[in-house]
């Protein structure tokens, strides 16, 4: 196996690599120089909608999946490199009750799970409630059932789905603890010179709560660590008698005039948002929604706003409106109730309204270019007045719009496209 140093290292050269490729490709021969951290060069101009007047802070889905292992340690690190304003971990939590960073419920499509003899007899079939949907996955491994010691036997693994994504870097990584992932973002404060924030999602909460010794078992065992790590300030007190085995490692002092970047909250499930919010002080708590028709409307955002900072629509509700995806999603809503509440709010004023309530936006997943980019407008061109064509058609879009967040992938694409657009508007 590679060294940490070495590893870094590789991290390093590939994003170089990368970075020297999309410039290349989005710029021709022009040389291009950006500043640290990513914003910093387009604070004082002109032109932006967001809540803020700022441009839009790019968080890294997954860490740098388009190049990377998704949630491993060298995506986290490319990243960085790459110059995230933001590095995203999803969490999950194992059956005798740690941490660790995946995006899924279950491990079989990316990791090496498959592989492994000895773990075959975990694999199983699982429904549960997730926002009033239920899901089914079956033939998988999941995280609850195992313990932490066999989710460490694993590799991590590029989805098999995306094969135009590097695929040499598979079965190099272990899955990562959550401790592990804020250990990494201190220390890539320290040695790259710049903060970064973090994000954590935590994942259907009442999947991983069920079975524990009392219903917020997940949320508080997060909050202690996010605390314990410097990211959190424990606002009303959690109970700690139930986490006496937590056994985080001692911190080490940040050099003078570091500074830790700042922290927010992601969940879908809106009663853990509001847990979320009410719990920890000055760590702002993003609302992901998707299939919730009333939290479109202006009496919606009303009730959101009361404990969520952020709000985190799937990017499509700002293209095709809320009527068009939720109809894709199989949802139904009762007409008088969304009347009652004001209505759907048009696509193209949902940030606007929001702001007015001083609540951000951050829609979700802008992809790698190489990706399609989802929109219902592809196949069914009534569906909206927008319909982009090409990634900076999609960008500069959503940039005057207002939004204030954005989940990408290809940092580097998503920086160039928004110097791009900074550029503009102050020509």
């Amino acid at each position: 196996m590679f060294s940490t140093r070495l590893l870094y290292i590789l991290a390093v050269v590939v994003a170089g690599t990368v970075g020297s490729l999309l410039v290349m490709q989005l710029w021709g021969s022009r040389p291009l120089v950006w500043t640290t951290p990513a914003t910093a060069s387009m604070q004082t101009k002109p032109g932006w909608n967001t809540l803020s007047g700022k441009p839009p802070v790019l968080v890294g889905h997954r860490g740098e999946k388009a190049f990377m292992p998704e949630h491993s340690r060298a995506s986290y690190w490319q990243a960085a490199l790459e110059g995230a304003d933001y590095i995203e971990p999803d969490l999950a939590l194992t059956r005798d009750g740690h941490l660790v960073v995946n995006h899924n419920e279950w491990l079989g499509d990316n990791t090496n799970v498959a592989d492994i003899p000895s773990l075959s007899h975990l694999r199983t079939n699982k429904t549960w409630l997730d926002n009033g949907r239920s899901i089914s996955v079956t033939n998988e491994w999941f995280i609850k059932d195992m313990t932490l010691a066999q989710v460490k036997q694993l590799r991590i693994r590029q989805d098999p789905k995306f094969a135009w994504r590097p695929q040499h870097f598979n079965d190099m990584f272990s899955v990562l603890t959550f401790e592990e992932y804020l250990q990494i973002v201190r220390n890539l404060t320290v040695d790259i010179g710049r903060s970064f924030g973090v994000i954590p999602e935590l994942k259907s909460p009442k999947f991983y709560n069920d079975g524990r010794s009392y219903p917020r078992y997940f949320e508080d065992r997060a909050i202690l660590t996010l605390s314990h790590y410097e990211w959190a300030e424990v606002s009303v007190e959690v109970n700690r008698s139930a986490h006496v085995d937590l056994k985080l490692q001692p911190l080490r002092a940040l050099p003078v005039g570091v500074e830790l970047g700042p922290s927010a909250w992601q969940s879908f499930d809106l009663d853990t948002a509001e847990y979320l919010s009410a719990h920890t002080r000055n760590v702002p708590v993003v609302a992901l929604v998707e299939t919730l028709p009333w939290v479109f409307t202006p009496g919606g955002l009303d009730k959101l706003s009361k404990f969520a900072a952020i709000i985190s629509p799937w990017k499509d509700f700002f293209v095709a409106g809320a009527e068009n995806v939720l109809r894709s999603f199989n949802v139904t809503w009762d007409s008088e109730e969304i009347k009652s509440l004001g209505g759907f709010i048009s696509p193209h004023k949902f940030a606007a309204e929001a702001h007015r309530r001083n609540v951000s936006i951050s829609p979700y997943t802008f992809y790698d270019s190489h990706q399609p980019m989802a929109y219902l407008c592809q196949q069914d061109t009534s569906l909206g007045t927008f319909c982009p064509t090409d990634k900076q058609a999609e960008f500069f879009y959503f940039f005057s719009l207002g939004v204030d967040y954005m989940f990408v992938e290809n940092i580097v694409e998503a920086r160039l496209l928004r110097e791009q657009y900074a550029n503009q508007v102050v020509a």
